[in-house]
């Protein structure tokens, strides 16, 4: 028989398939690991030569996602922080989710409008602070986006498996609570 008609090309899938198959095995093995061994493979992969026997960033590798406080995040209130890559005359589309859900059912919208008044009541009442260079209309703002934040990540039931809870504080990353209070506080 000729070398060239006996075909080889199955050696080369076969490989590809040997390789993808221990490469999932790895995987598997690793997630199945305690956190010190994941910890540990971690660290190899950030120095392979060992020299240095700590994580570069503690937490950086296979941690468990949260959602809150954005790390190196500036330590000021309401979107004086990072900011959201939507330009701040645009919507993202998670806002506009939460403004039309808000005004779809007059009942939520008229509970919305009057947490903004009472907003701009609680704002017109306390003692103006030289120390806060903010409008009332700003304070006003910032005060009906905490709470339009609070109730709505709060509202998550308990009982929603981890996944689903994710998902739903992942998105709500996604929305600018400032520009829905400022919508409510039109008058």
């Amino acid at each position: 028989m000729a070398a060239g008609k006996s075909g080889g090309s199955w050696k080369v899938a076969y490989a590809d398939f040997v390789t993808a198959m221990m490469a999932f095995f790895l995987v598997m093995w690793i997630g199945a690991q305690d956190e010190k061994v994941r910890q540990s493979v971690a660290n190899y992969f950030i120095d392979p030569s060992g020299v240095s026997k700590h994580a570069v960033q503690s937490g950086a590798a296979m941690t468990i996602p949260t959602y809150g406080t954005i790390p190196d995040e500036k330590t000021l209130q309401m979107d004086n922080g990072r900011h959201q890559y939507t330009p701040s005359d645009q919507m993202s589309p998670a806002t506009k989710a939460i403004i039309n859900w808000i005004q779809s059912d007059q009942k939520r919208y008229r509970y919305w409008k009057a947490q903004a008044q009472k907003a701009r009541e609680a704002v017109a009442s306390s003692a103006p602070s030289p120390a806060i260079a903010k409008s009332p209309d700003e304070l006003a703002t910032q005060h009906l986006a905490q709470q339009l934040r609070a109730e709505f990540t709060g509202e998550i039931p308990p009982e929603t498996p981890e996944v689903y809870k994710n998902l739903i504080l992942y998105s709500f990353h996604e929305v600018n609570w400032t520009q829905i209070a400022e919508d409510l506080l039109r008058a």
